[in-house]
């Protein structure tokens, strides 16, 4: 069996890898980097900056609590050098796989001639035919329709990420995910920042309490927000740009990132093979197979979530679904989602509005706040909370959660609601003293009016 995967990003390299540990002959074909957005120019890189931000707080927070006396004098180039050893290093690390697993790797462009053989765009060009292909090609950031935006050259996340200097002032369209990520990252290296949201909300499609949360603690850190405002026209002028607004206002700033979401990137001719492709992506069925046979589809390419750890899953699901080791339904329900802002954040499952739209006043809700938890107060972490949902019957179907460490707290509450564990499986499990991860334990409790350390 030999598979042809066409990207390297999380969707398709795990996927060469796992293919590879079964035996199969594997052949990658990517145009730029293994790795993929993820590890290049978008989760590693942005998690490297949030790491040395928070780096500057703590001695921040050592001065305010007048544990020493110092100043620190942060220099960008030298912290952007520390976020590309980082990216370095994992790309080596991939391509150490793909040397031991004996994967092949190929650069360049593929273009479908077939739904078994494509062409490759490289320094040079030869066909190649496999038994089957995995499409894993990818996102990449959507532009809005706003007059004048293409032709100012907005930053995306990439240029974003390798910005040679930091501007003094930065505006950021989109206020989901990406958007009050970079502008944690900007305002902690001292930019002004402001997002600018079309929702009633940031993060519009997050739980109320997660999105409340790092709203007031963006703006704690200085970050303006601006909610249902459209961007209807952009220009640039000798010191940056100027955004104008559906209200009349207008904001002007040295730079502008635009953050309001991704869209999926294609093989060329697709279409001419019959994929179809739908308003979200490449339209796949419950094993993730294209519209043609012997053609797969994993990863940004057939749509949201854009999730890098959903795209890795997906990619072993199909490898294992093509070499006969599994024949079930791809599941992505439950799938958590981590945020890293100025408080982190974590989720899976349904919010509090969709549990509720779903089972009424029946649903069961526990929450506990960090200001409780004496771990989370030994690490001055006041702000914060833990969220269970529970169905009426007591299944754990949500989890979220902000403040510190979130995203690691998001393994064991991805795992209750992944494996609809119930109240009643997790009440009486022993967590160690003194942890944040007993919240979890206390968040259980509270959904039955049980925790011990709140009223």
């Amino acid at each position: 069996m030999h598979i042809g995967i066409i990207g390297g990003g999380p969707a398709g390299y795990v996927a060469a890898i796992r293919a590879a540990q079964m035996g199969a002959k594997v052949s990658v074909v990517e145009k730029e980097f293994l790795g993929g957005e993820c590890t290049n120019h978008g989760c590693i890189p942005t998690k490297a900056l949030y790491l040395t931000a928070h780096k500057i707080a703590d001695f921040q927070w050592g001065n305010a609590m007048s544990l020493w006396d110092g100043e620190i004098f942060p220099d960008w180039r030298k912290i952007l050098d520390f976020k590309n050893r980082v990216v370095q290093r994992l790309v080596k690390g991939i391509e150490f796989l793909f040397k031991k697993r004996g994967i092949e790797l190929i650069s360049g462009r593929a273009v479908f001639l077939s739904p078994t053989e494509i062409l490759i765009e490289g320094a040079k060009s030869e066909r190649r035919k496999f038994d089957k292909i995995i499409i894993a090609t990818g996102s990449t950031t959507s532009i809005p329709p706003v007059e004048g935006l293409s032709g100012i050259s907005p930053w995306d996340n990439r240029r974003a990420l390798s910005a040679e200097k930091l501007p003094q002032k930065l505006v950021i369209l989109g206020g989901g995910v990406i958007g009050v990520e970079f502008a944690h990252i900007f305002r902690a290296f001292g930019c002004d920042v402001t997002i600018v949201e079309l929702m009633p909300k940031i993060l519009p499609f997050n739980d109320d309490d997660v999105s409340s949360a790092i709203h007031r603690a963006l703006v704690k850190e200085g970050v303006k927000i601006i909610v249902s405002a459209k961007a209807v026209y952009a220009h640039r002028n000798t010191e940056g740009v100027i955004i104008e607004l559906d209200d009349g206002n207008s904001i002007s700033a040295e730079e502008i990132i635009v953050a309001t979401g991704r869209t999926p990137v294609f093989p060329d001719k697709l279409d001419e093979i019959g994929i179809e492709i739908g308003e979200n992506g490449i339209v796949v069925d419950d094993f993730l197979r294209t519209s043609v046979e012997d053609v797969y589809a994993a990863g940004d390419v057939i749509g949201p979530p854009f999730l890098a750890h959903l795209a890795s899953h997906q990619g072993i699901f199909i490898v294992e679904r093509i070499l006969g080791e599994s024949d079930r339904k791809f599941d992505g329900s439950g799938v958590p989602a981590a945020i890293f802002s100025a408080l982190e954040a974590g989720s899976a499952g349904l919010t509090e509005a969709e549990a509720r739209k779903k089972f009424g006043d029946n649903v069961k809700i526990g929450k506990f706040p960090y200001i409780a938890s004496g771990r989370a107060l030994c690490e001055d972490e006041k702000e914060g909370f833990l969220k269970v949902i529970a169905a009426p019957d007591g299944k754990i179907i949500g989890f979220h959660s902000a403040g510190k460490n979130s995203s690691e707290l998001l393994g064991l509450g991805g795992f209750l609601v992944q494996s609809g564990l119930s109240i009643d499986d997790v009440e009486d499990k022993i967590f160690a003293h003194p942890t944040l991860s007993e919240m979890i334990g206390e968040s259980v409790l509270a959904a039955e009016q049980r925790a011990i350390h709140i009223l």
